[in-house]
């Protein structure tokens, strides 16, 4: 089977950058003929992509050109490549005209899907809806990470098929005990506004107080700290908001990681935060419970989905700053009771998330499609 990613713009770091890396990958071991059209600089993610045998297709185009230039420039190297695929995948909507041309190009029997990495937006007139299911109604299935984007697809108004599979996340290394001293929260991720990331540090000054108060801890090795892996332009904002709430000792922004050490960080920490807005899958969050950590989260994207075991974490639904810091709470008594440990959580999400599972609903999914 013939399989084209037709990825647009590839970053060269980011979530559904990472997805495609591991889908890619994934493919291209169990014999599927896997091929990747995208414009963008060279990158280590693409590197490993190549790796794996999946060939590339690439335009070097830089980012913030106008009019669309890129994807004009990728357009005929990606029909080349579609008019031999059996199924052509999107992770991200490009300009509609240069959709259907791709599409008027490729044979009757080729299969087009698009998995969305977040939830869709509403729109805010009928135009702008009308459009965006032109749009959608040009994919012969949607893949989704999460139930609420269904349900945000269908009052929308599409009424195509929608399939729910998690991204595939890595195959998680050894197993690390949690660190002895001082608790660690991390957080892994951009730091932008949908991130929210001044509910975290406000919710972590509540969490200090309440941590400091239940364990009668006066010196300050013993203190809890955050710590927060990525970068963003947000970060001096950020720093000046650590300092007003009294807590920039406690907080350490260490600024990108690259993905080599993404699991070192990781298991430096005793668990992670997030108090998104707006979230898609999270495949950092699927990352982090691979290392077996625990996650404490707002209702978010896939979240939900992800945290509705108990024994991985806590889904905050009322995201206030106390209300998040009393969930915190419950995890680091659960932790320093030793109610959970890295290798609980590690079983737990293997029953789910295990990539070779995930993995296996793909290569089921796709050959359906063909049959």
């Amino acid at each position: 089977m013939n399989i084209v990613f037709y990825f647009s713009g590839f970053a060269r770091i980011g979530g559904i950058e990472t997805f495609c890396k591991n889908f890619l990958s994934y493919l291209q071991s169990q014999k599927y003929d896997c091929r990747l059209v995208c414009w963008g600089q060279m990158s280590p993610l693409l590197k490993s992509i190549e790796q794996a045998k999946v060939k590339i297709f690439r335009t070097s185009w830089r980012w913030g050109c106008q009019w669309n230039l890129p994807e004009w420039l990728l357009l005929p190297i990606g029909v080349k490549q579609v008019k031999e695929a059996d199924i052509v995948i999107f992770g991200k909507l490009i300009n509609i005209n240069i959709l259907k041309k791709i599409k008027a190009q490729a044979s009757q029997k080729t299969k087009f899907i698009y998995i969305t990495p977040y939830r869709p937006l509403p729109p805010s007139s009928n135009t702008e809806k009308n459009h965006l299911l032109d749009v959608l109604n040009l994919f012969d299935l949607i893949i989704v990470q999460g139930s609420a984007f269904t349900n945000d697809l269908r009052q929308i108004g599409y009424q195509g098929r929608v399939e729910i599979i998690s991204y595939i996340p890595h195959q998680p290394g050894k197993i690390e005990p949690l660190a002895l001293g001082e608790l660690k929260i991390g957080f892994l991720g951009r730091l932008v506004e949908d991130k929210n990331i001044p509910l975290l540090l406000e919710a972590f000054s509540c969490f200090k107080d309440k941590y400091i108060q239940a364990y009668n801890q006066n010196t300050q090795s013993q203190k809890p700290s955050l710590h927060l892996f990525g970068d963003g332009h947000l970060r001096e904002q950020l720093e000046q908001l650590a300092e007003k709430l009294g807590i920039a000792s406690s907080v350490i922004f260490h600024g990108s990681v690259p993905n080599n050490q993404i699991e070192n960080v990781i298991t430096s920490c005793h668990m992670f935060a997030f108090t998104s807005r707006i979230e898609g899958q999270c495949l950092a969050a699927l990352e982090i419970l691979g290392c077996g950590r625990p996650i404490v989260a707002t209702s978010a994207g896939a979240f939900p989905d992800i945290l509705c075991d108990s024994r991985l974490g806590r889904i905050v639904h009322s995201a206030n700053p106390n209300n998040f810091a009393d969930s915190l709470m419950e995890i680091a008594k659960l932790i320093e009771q030793q109610s959970i440990s890295p290798k609980i959580i590690r079983s737990a999400y293997l029953e789910r998330y295990a990539p070779e599972k995930v993995g296996a609903c793909y290569s089921e999914l796709l050959t359906s499609l063909c049959d």
